[in-house]
C-alpha cells in the first residue's frame, strides 16, 4: 500500500469526527497518578538476566469484563499515562508492564539481551507469572514502541493474548539511524547525555501541546543511559514491514493522533500487511491522545473477545482491503 492510498483511507465524515469528539469528551476525567494510589500493587517479575516491574490495580467491582494489560512506549515513565488511567480508574482490572529499557527494571548482567524480541518474551513471562495466561480472556494493549514489541513477539511466536490492540505501533525505532550506527557505539555511557538534546528535538518536532512536551521532557530526563544505549543498539535493524504477513492472528490497529513520530500513513499500511489486521481510526488533537486511547482500551475491555470490534467503536473501523 502506498502512502497516498493510506492517507486517502483516513478521510472520514464530519459525523464520525463529531462522534469521536463526543466519546472522548464524555470520558474526560482528572489525571490520576495511579502508581501512587494505595491500592496499587508493585510486582517485580523475574525474567532472563533481569526483573521487570508491573503495576497492578484491581477495583472492587470493575465494570469491564476483561482485565486490561497495558505496555507503554519506549522509556516512558508512568507520569506519561496519568491521563489515560484517569479514564480507566475504577472501571477495569489494570496491569501496567514496564519493559527492560525502563529505569524501573533490574538488570542482573551486563551481557543481558536488550533486544525487542527479548522484551516480548519478558511480557509473556509477566503474563504467565501473573496468571493472566491461564485466563480465557483479557486485552493486551500497547502504545507506540510497546505495541511494536507486542507485534514482534507475535511474529516470533513467543507472545500471545486473546485480544491484541496495537496503538500507534512503530514499524521501526524512532531514533535517528546515523546516531545509532556511528555515534552511539563510540560514546562512553556518561556521555550519552550529550545525545539527549538531539533525541528531544527528534521527538518534539512541531509538537504544539505543552502537556505533551512536558511528558517527552520527563521521560528523556529519566532515561537510564546504559539501558537506552544497549536497547537502541539491539533495535538498529528492527523493522516490522515485511514481517507482519507472518501473523495469523486478528490484530486491532488503533490510531488517534499524529505528531513527529506517529505518522498517520503508517497505520493503514501496518493493518493492511497483517493478514487479519483491522484498523480503527479516531482522530483527535494531540492533547487528547491519552484520553482517546483510554476510551478505546476500555471499550475493548468491556466486551468478550468473541465480539471482535466493540459495537461502540465499529463505526470508526476502516476497511484496509
Amino acid at each position: 500500500m502506498r502512502e497516498q492510498q493510506a492517507l486517502q483511507l483516513l478521510e472520514i465524515s464530519d459525523e464520525q469526527l463529531a462522534a469521536v469528539e463526543a466519546m472522548v469528551q464524555s470520558a474526560a476525567r482528572e489525571s490520576i497518578q495511579f502508581w501512587k494510589l494505595p491500592p496499587c500493587e508493585e510486582i517485580y517479575i523475574p525474567v532472563e538476566d533481569a526483573e521487570i516491574r508491573v503495576l497492578h490495580i484491581r477495583p472492587e467491582r470493575p465494570a469491564a469484563r476483561r482485565p486490561l494489560v497495558f505496555i507503554p512506549g519506549w522509556g516512558v515513565i508512568p507520569e506519561g499515562f496519568a491521563e489515560l488511567y484517569g479514564v480507566i480508574h475504577g472501571q477495569a482490572d489494570f496491569y501496567y508492564i514496564e519493559t527492560r529499557e525502563k529505569g524501573s527494571s533490574r538488570i542482573h548482567s551486563k551481557r543481558a539481551d536488550m533486544s525487542v524480541s527479548q522484551s516480548a518474551r519478558d511480557i509473556q513471562a509477566a503474563l504467565d507469572s501473573l496468571g493472566l495466561s491461564k485466563l480465557d480472556d483479557f486485552v493486551l494493549a500497547g502504545s507506540c514502541w510497546g505495541s511494536a514489541t507486542i507485534l514482534q513477539g507475535v511474529i516470533d511466536g513467543s507472545l500471545d493474548a486473546p485480544t491484541v490492540v496495537a496503538i500507534d505501533p512503530m514499524h521501526s525505532l524512532w531514533f535517528p539511524k546515523w546516531l545509532l550506527r556511528y555515534v552511539s557505539p563510540i560514546l562512553p555511557i556518561p556521555a550519552v547525555n550529550l545525545l539527549k538534546p538531539i533525541l528531544r528535538n527528534a521527538l518534539l518536532g512541531d509538537m504544539e501541546e505543552e502537556a505533551q512536551k512536558k511528558r517527552v521532557d520527563a521521560f528523556i530526563d529519566a532515561a537510564d543511559n546504559w539501558k537506552w544505549k544497549k536497547s537502541a543498539a539491539g533495535a538498529i535493524d528492527f523493522e516490522l514491514y515485511g514481517k507482519l504477513s507472518r501473523v495469523d492472528k486478528e490484530i486491532f490497529v488503533f490510531n488517534g493522533s499524529v505528531d513527529k513520530i506517529h505518522e498517520n500513513a503508517n497505520y493503514p499500511q501496518i493493518a493492511y500487511e497483517l493478514p487479519k489486521g483491522r484498523l480503527i481510526y479516531m482522530p483527535v488533537h494531540e492533547s487528547q491522545r491519552e484520553r482517546c486511547m483510554a476510551v478505546a482500551c476500555l471499550e475493548f475491555a468491556k466486551v468478550k473477545r468473541e465480539k471482535g470490534v466493540p459495537a461502540s467503536l465499529a463505526r470508526f473501523e476502516i476497511a484496509v482491503r
